[in-house]
């Protein structure tokens, strides 16, 4: 069962200092590009993002004492906070 990047939008912001949802992201694997709140998310022992037409993983975020461990994967386009 999943949700969808939404629910990642606070810690994305926390860690970018921006609102990072409305991004786009390039797949690694199969080098589709999505808005990144269209991904799917999984939660268990920290958030799983995966790509939202092949299924390989974009980024895995765990909180730990202190702040998170984060693992990104393919290419996140960002633009600046207007």
């Amino acid at each position: 069962m999943h949700t969808d990047g939404n629910e990642l939008a606070g810690v994305l912001a926390e860690l970018f200092g921006a609102d990072v949802s409305a991004a786009r992201r390039r797949c690694a694997s199969c080098r589709e590009t999505g808005v990144v709140a269209e991904h799917p998310l999984y939660r268990g022992a920290g958030f799983e993002l995966r790509c939202p037409a092949c299924g390989d993983l974009a980024a895995v975020v765990v909180e730990r004492s202190g702040g998170y461990a984060v693992s990104l994967r393919g290419t996140w386009l960002l633009s600046p906070p207007a």
